[in-house]
C-alpha cells in the first residue's frame, strides 16, 4: 500500500501515454470509479487529460479488458482476500522460476496479478490460458479477467487502472515482488517499468494450451487401442470437457456457469471435472462434449462427431 503523492510535472504526460498503451484497450468510452468503489461507464472519448488526472489522483479510471473486437493484451487474476493474495504471490514466484514475467499489484483487500501478451489474443483463448493457469496451480477463490470470451452487449469487464487513488480508501496501490517488496523504489519508477512490461513467452503459452488438463480422468488406453476406438470414444477420452466448453461458456475454476441453453440467472450449468461431463440443473440435460456440441450447434450425432474431430483431433 503506497502513500506516495504524485505532484504534477511534465513527466506525467509521457507516463500517462505509456501506461495507456499498456492498459487501455479502447478510447471510445471509459470507466470512472465512484466514491463507493463502483464504476460508471462514461460514453465519451478517453483523453490524455483524463489519464493525467488519474495519476494526479483527481479521478480514478477503470480499464476495460477486452477491446471492441473481443481481443485482450493481458489477463488479470483478482484476489479479494489476503489468503488468495498469497496464492497469487506463489504463482508469480513459480512463473518467474520458469522465465515467465508477471506483475503483482496490491489492492484494497488483496491484489491483482497481471500477465501481458506480445500481441492481442482472442478473448476465448485468453480465458482458456487463464483458466489453465488457475487449474495448474490449484487456485480457488480467484477471479479471472476478462470475464467474457466475446463482447455481446456493453464493453465487458473492467479492472481498476493501476497507480490511481482508490476512491473508497484514498490510497494508491503499487506493484510488489512475490516477496512483498516494492517492485521499484518509487511509483514513478514502477510506472516506467509498466509502460513497457515484459510479455509471456509464446513457447510457455503453447505448452499451457497443449498440456493435458488435470481435470481429465486418468487415461489408460494405448495408442493402438485408440486406433481401434470409434471416433466418438476417442473424442470423449482425449478431450477435456471443461477446457472445450469453457470456450463457449464462462466457467468458474470449479466448472459452474450460466447455461447457454436457457435464460439462466443462477449458474445452473456445471461441468464435472472428474467425470468429464456437463449437466444443467434446470432441465436442459447433460452428457459428454458430443452432447454439448449437438445441443450448441443444433446438429445430429454424426455431424457433431465429425465437427469435433476436425476441431480437436489434429
Amino acid at each position: 500500500m503506497a502513500k506516495e503523492t504524485l505532484a504534477f510535472s511534465t513527466e506525467l504526460e509521457p507516463l500517462a501515454v505509456g501506461l495507456a498503451t499498456t492498459f487501455i484497450q479502447r478510447r471510445d468510452l471509459y470507466a470512472q470509479q465512484l466514491a463507493d468503489g463502483s464504476y460508471v461507464c462514461v460514453h465519451k472519448s478517453l483523453e490524455d487529460a483524463h489519464l493525467i488526472a488519474h495519476l494526479q489522483g483527481e479521478i480514478t479510471l477503470g480499464a476495460f479488458v477486452l477491446d471492441p473486437s473481443s481481443q485482450a493484451r493481458y489477463i488479470v487474476l483478482d484476489a479479494d482476500e489476503e489468503t488468495h493474495m498469497a496464492g497469487l504471490a506463489r504463482l508469480a514466484a513459480d512463473l518467474a522460476d520458469q522465465g515467465v514475467p508477471s506483475y503483482l499489484e496490491e489492492s484494497r483487500r488483496g491484489g491483482h496479478l497481471w500477465l501481458f501478451f506480445a500481441k492481442p489474443i482472442p478473448g476465448k483463448d485468453v480465458r482458456l490460458f487463464g483458466l489453465r493457469l488457475l487449474e495448474s496451480h490449484n487456485l480457488s477463490g480467484v477471479e479471472l479477467f476478462p470475464k467474457q470470451r466475446t463482447l455481446t452487449s456493453g464493453p465487458g469487464s473492467l479492472v481498476r487502472l493501476p497507480f490511481g487513488v482508490h476512491r473508497k480508501t484514498g490510497m494508491r496501490y503499487g506493484f510488489i515482488t512475490p516477496e512483498h517488496q516494492p517492485l521499484a523504489k518509487s511509483l514513478t519508477e514502477q510506472m516506467q517499468m509498466l509502460c513497457a512490461p515484459e510479455t509471456v513467452p509464446e513457447a510457455f503459452m503453447h505448452t499451457l494450451f497443449t498440456r493435458p488438463s488435470s481435470s481429465l480422468p486418468e487415461r489408460v488406453s494405448t495408442g493402438i487401442e485408440r486406433l481401434k476406438m470409434p471416433l466418438s470414444q476417442q473424442i470423449k477420452e482425449r478431450v477435456s470437457a471443461y477446457d472445450f466448453i469453457s470456450r463457449y461458456v464462462d466457467l468458474s475454476p470449479t466448472g459452474r456457469g450460466l447455461c447457454p441453453f436457457h435464460e439462466d440467472r443462477r449458474s445452473s450449468f456445471s461441468v464435472n471435472l472428474e467425470g468429464n461431463y456437463w449437466h444443467c440443473f434446470s432441465g436442459c440435460g447433460g452428457g459428454s462434449i458430443i452432447d454439448f456440441w449437438m445441443r450448441y450447434r443444433n446438429c445430429d450425432f454424426n455431424s457433431a462427431v465429425r465437427e469435433l474431430a476436425r476441431i480437436l483431433l489434429k
